[in-house]
């Protein structure tokens, strides 16, 4: 393949644009002219003459305005004295059409691959790069051949005329490219030689254009054995002419949607890169989430969602927005409230597309019926439709994460069963019930401190961020406090299991609790009536949360726990009696020995 030359260079990045420019930019050109001047004296550069071509790029990004810094440096070494062009003509004027022709075609066969592997063993790929300085010589018989730059000695002990050849970047018709000077003041230190011919090649269409290649008679000064470098020069020019890097700034022609994509993957890659290097963007940006309301915790969580990269978000709720919600629910303005108010879910919706126009996002009007409400009837804000992550009381909140399903299985995964943690209805010993029947207003609504619902909404991503990111997920077990915490498996850390907070106080404790084997949502029972029933199941449920209580065996436990209390009350009437009837005359104090039943173990766990 011509044309396709190897050049060596370092490329120096920056992280601050300060950085970029308090460089010592003469130190580092001046450190690159000593790496070339070395490998001339060392005879790695008639090796290798790729080396004498060394480049020098400086960048700095600046990531978040799409705005790039570049300075490109070729270093040459000054020489001690000038190098002087005695004569330039191109190769058809210097030789004439018949011996240009045979100097084209002795050129063009070198940078050939199958030639310069016999000359040059180490060139032995086809796909190797070219060597960009020859040697051209003439024999005493007229013949042309182009030889690697190890065979000057050779050549010359034999008689031969010898011209340096170079691939010539340049394209001004009276001057020869920039990396001729390093090789000139090499053939003046290692080959001790005052007069020079140097053919510039020039392609046209992949093969040596005689017409416009150069051919030049250089005069080369005397250098003393004792001589070293004292200047470097080869900072290239900005656009103005000037020696200063070159700026771009792409974010002017660059695809706004693209550049806010760009910029919220940048916000996320930043933790990776800094503080967690362990952690799973993917599993983060691939995530689909449904938002089961889109009222003070919904818009709360979906933010806090788009922070962390996540595109597809669906919101489910059957409200319209009212005057008293854009104030604390950050997805509504004042237009959204007039008419009767648009759908909540639908607003929420397009509010997050116009935030960020990458979000995929879906609002469903629709009323999700929980048991004790009738199917039919209209839900506002209950505490049941958002108890499933966080939920909130006037300056406390609770959010939790459900633990994994129940096992299907018994003998050896009781003990895994008995460690699975609970879900939010795990600690009722009762079915849900209409929250809002025979309730005032503002029992029915969410009363909260305002900022409460930002700080419960941030936790619950938060965690599911930290659950995600955890090996066994779902199955996380609670975190314990003290636990050694490995971050290279846990890059958010242990996962806990429920997570309190008090604004009265500024508090905040994490928690664990056990999935409750007679729970009304969670339970083996319940689980296996809907894999086999379905909806009608559902449908019976919600009719008649009395139901759920019977399967369950809570009707049977609320029936034991009354009749021990029964009888634990007509015990402590009888022992009172019989000890004040033993009491001696004139004393008041009763007896603190009386014998209490033993409460059973199912009572006990609740």
């Amino acid at each position: 393949m011509q044309g396709r030359y190897s050049v060596p260079g370092q490329l120096q990045n920056f992280n601050t644009e300060k950085g970029f420019k308090d460089l010592d930019k003469t130190a580092a050109l001046k450190q690159a002219g000593q790496r070339i001047w070395l490998n001339m004296l060392s005879g790695a550069a008639e090796e290798h003459p790729s080396c004498l071509c060394l480049f020098v790029l400086l960048s700095y990004a600046d990531l978040k305005k799409f705005v790039y810094w570049s300075w490109f440096a070729f270093p040459a070494i000054k020489p001690p004295e000038p190098f002087k062009v005695a004569r330039t003509a191109t190769l058809v004027q210097e030789v004439g059409d018949t011996t240009a022709a045979e100097v084209a075609s002795a050129c063009d066969s070198w940078r050939q691959p199958s030639m310069r592997q016999e000359e040059q063993p180490a060139a032995s790929s086809s796909a190797a790069p070219q060597l960009p300085f020859w040697l051209l010589t003439r024999d005493t018989s007229g013949t042309w051949q182009s030889l690697p730059l190890t065979a000057w000695a050779r050549a010359t002990e034999e008689g031969c005329d010898v011209w340096l050849c170079m691939a010539d970047p340049s394209n001004n018709p009276n001057h020869p490219g920039w990396p001729l000077r390093n090789m000139l003041l090499m053939a003046a230190k290692r080959w001790q030689v005052t007069t020079l011919t140097v053919l510039c090649v020039r392609d046209q269409r992949g093969k040596l254009d005689s017409a416009r290649s150069l051919c030049l008679s250089v005069v080369l000064p005397s250098i003393p054995s004792d001589w070293e470098p004292s200047g470097v020069v080869g900072w290239e020019a900005n656009s103005t002419g000037k020696l200063a890097p070159c700026q771009v700034d792409l974010g002017p022609s660059m695809d706004p949607h693209r550049l806010a994509e760009s910029a919220v993957t940048l916000n996320v890659s930043l933790m990776r890169w800094r503080a967690a290097p362990s952690l799973g963007i993917d599993r983060l940006q691939d995530l689909k989430v449904l938002l089961l309301g889109a009222g003070t915790l919904g818009c709360a969580v979906a933010r806090v969602l788009l922070g962390w990269g996540v595109k597809h978000i669906d919101f489910v709720d059957n409200s319209q927005v009212a005057f008293s919600n854009p104030v604390r629910q950050s997805l509504y303005e004042f237009e959204d409230c007039l008419h009767g108010g648009r759908p909540k879910a639908e607003a929420a919706a397009d509010k997050l597309r116009q935030i960020y126009p990458g979000a995929v996002s879906q609002g469903i009007s629709l009323t999700i019926p929980m048991p004790g409400h009738p199917v039919a009837a209209s839900q506002v804000d209950k505490p049941e439709s958002s108890s499933s992550i966080a939920a909130l009381g006037f300056d406390s909140f609770l959010v939790m994460r459900h633990g994994g399903a129940p096992s299907e299985a018994t003998g050896s995964h009781e003990a895994a069963a008995k460690r699975r943690l609970g879900c939010y209805f795990c600690n009722d010993v009762v079915a849900p019930l209409d929250s809002t029947v025979d309730r005032t207003l503002e029992q029915q609504c969410t009363v909260a401190r305002p900022g409460l619902a930002s700080i419960a909404g941030a936790t619950a991503v938060e965690l599911m961020a930290a659950t995600l990111q955890h090996p066994l997920g779902i199955d996380a077990p609670a975190a314990v406090a003290g636990e050694h915490v490995n971050h290279e498996e846990l890059p958010l850390g242990p996962v806990p299991h429920m997570v309190r907070g008090q604004l009265s106080g500024f508090s905040q404790m994490c928690l664990s609790g056990q999935a409750f084997r007679q729970c009304t949502a969670c339970s083996q029972t319940i689980v296996d009536q809907y894999k086999q029933h379905g909806w009608s199941f559902l449908w019976q449920a919600l009719q008649d949360p009395k139901m759920l209580e019977d399967l369950t065996g809570l009707t049977q436990l609320h029936a034991e726990t009354h009749a021990r209390g029964m009888h634990y009350q007509g015990t402590e009437a009888d022992t009172e009696k019989a000890a004040e009837d033993s009491k001696p005359a004139g004393t008041n104090a009763g007896s603190d020995d009386a014998s209490i039943p033993d409460i059973d173990d199912d009572w006990t766990s609740l």
